[in-house]
């Protein structure tokens, strides 16, 4: 009995201390890192992506023949994550024009027409104020039919008669007929009258500065001038220096030309008899020192510019023309440049988004919104690292846009670490407005930079393993001891017996 108590005991202290050390080597350490090691057994340093400069990449759309700004093209950076090593970048082309009714445009016209005694003569059978009557008739008539809010006035110059006191190079060598009105009955009473009324020299300076102090001061209002004449001038104002073509005359009259187009007055100019431009100025009406060998039209060019190709007026539209084609002119050119209704639609839009090789080559491309207006390229071509946005049509009001993100790739090349990126090489815009193409290219651009940084090398993955804790150590030794006493107790017996 005694001895198999002893093998019991034995047993249970063997087995005491053979788990001992298994519990201990269970225990958690309290390190629950999970950081990947390379093929080295090393954790990897850290890549991030940083934001160097946001900048807005636009290019403005406008009117080729005004320059007025009609639309907008812009690319920014509009979501950004360092840590996510992504940036999304979003393109978008407005329409800033607005659909309106334009028979209710505010229109003022002045007529500057010649009366001097040159135009009593004769072109073809005809007088030339006959020619001049009937253009501003029908022009007067068809304007105010299609316009409920236009407005037409006219002026006359040529200098009255030194015998009745004229001071030449004086507003009075110009004459207000007719205040702006929309009274066709008025109009054409007035048109007639000035046919009846000639003086002697040419002064269109005068005639321009009354027409210039007759507009109202009416705001959005679009004010248009149609100077007419069948010869260059000789007079001028604030001047001693009178009767003599260019020179002086020239230069007052093309700048005052200029100064009204600086104010927003669109300017037409039409000079009749093209069929006398080649003859010579009599040398006696020119100033000292100039060429005996001057033209007419040299003395036109002068001033107004020139009307043949390529086109280059001083100002506004300029036209050097036969009698016969006066009508045509007004009532064809002029009528349908003012009255016209213009384009509110842009066509023909092509956006081409050029890449750097480096963001091509490290970067991952994806739309992240397609566009809600055109097509665009499916992916990035690599012919020239471009994608190509096509919009047909783009009507008033509408706003087109597209997104995509740039993530960089995990087996980036390293050699890009800490260089400037910008998302874009830049962008090339084409656009089709009343049948003109236009084609503009900005190289802004938002910049990124990939960053690296290298961790400690001495830390490893997994911690070395624990022999266990105080308590299961004691356990054990209290264990052991238990069983020394137990065995030793029954020797003890054993010998009393």
């Amino acid at each position: 009995m005694k001895r198999n108590l002893i093998r019991i005991i034995a047993i249970f202290a063997m087995l005491l201390l053979c788990t001992s050390p298994v519990f201990a080597l269970t225990i958690n350490t309290g390190n629950n890192e999970t950081n990947t090691e390379n093929s080295n057994g090393v954790i990897p340093g850290v890549t991030t992506l940083e934001l160097v400069e946001k900048k807005l990449c636009e290019i403005p759309i406008t009117d080729p023949a005004n320059g007025d700004k009609i639309g907008e093209f812009t690319k920014e950076l509009t979501n950004f994550d360092a840590d996510k090593k992504e940036a999304t970048l979003t393109l978008t082309v407005k329409n800033l024009m607005e659909n309106e009714d334009f028979t209710k445009k505010n229109l003022e016209v002045f007529f500057v027409l010649d009366n001097s005694y040159s135009m009593t003569k004769q072109y073809n059978g005809k007088v030339k104020t006959d020619y001049v009557a009937e253009a501003a008739n029908d022009f007067t008539n068809s304007l105010l039919a299609k316009f409920e809010n236009a407005k037409i006035g006219l002026v006359s110059f040529s200098s009255v008669k030194v015998a009745e006191g004229a001071i030449y190079g004086t507003e009075n060598d110009a004459k207000l007929l007719s205040s702006l009105t929309n009274s066709k009955t008025d109009l054409l009473a007035k048109i007639e009258e000035y046919k009846k009324d000639q003086g002697t020299y040419t002064n269109i300076e005068a005639g321009l500065a009354i027409a210039e102090a007759n507009f109202s001061n009416t705001e959005n209002v679009a004010r248009y001038i149609i100077v007419l004449s069948d010869g260059v001038p000789n007079l001028c104002l604030n001047t001693e220096e009178t009767l003599k073509y260019s020179g002086v005359v020239a230069k007052a009259t093309t700048k005052k030309l200029q100064d009204l187009s600086a104010k927003g007055i669109h300017m037409y100019s039409i000079l009749m008899g093209l069929n006398e431009a080649n003859q010579k100025v009599p040398a006696a009406s020119l100033p000292a020192g100039a060429d005996v060998n001057t033209t007419y039209g040299q003395l036109a060019e002068e001033i107004f510019g020139t009307p043949e190709k390529p086109i280059v007026p001083t100002v506004g539209k300029f036209f050097h023309i036969d009698y016969e084609k006066l009508y045509d002119t007004i009532n064809e050119n002029i009528y349908e440049d003012i009255a016209d209704q213009k384009d509110t639609f842009i066509k023909d839009l092509v956006i081409k988004d050029y890449f750097p090789k480096e963001i091509v080559e490290n970067f991952n491309f994806e739309y992240v919104k397609s566009p809600n207006i055109g097509k665009v390229s499916e992916k990035v071509d690599y012919a020239d690292n471009s994608i190509t946005w096509n919009i047909e049509l783009l009507n008033a009001g509408e706003v087109a846009t597209l997104s995509y993100k740039l993530t960089l790739k995990e087996d980036y090349n390293k050699e890009i670490v800490d260089k400037i990126l910008p998302t874009n090489s830049k962008v090339d815009l084409e656009y089709n407005y009343e049948n003109q193409k236009q084609q503009k290219t900005s190289t802004d651009s938002s910049t990124i930079r990939v960053r690296y940084s290298e961790s400690d090398t001495t830390i490893t993955k997994k911690p070395i393993p624990q022999t266990g804790n105080y308590i299961t150590l004691m356990i054990s030794i209290a264990a052991i001891g238990i069983t020394i006493f137990a065995i030793s107790r029954v020797y003890f017996f054993n010998k009393l017996k």
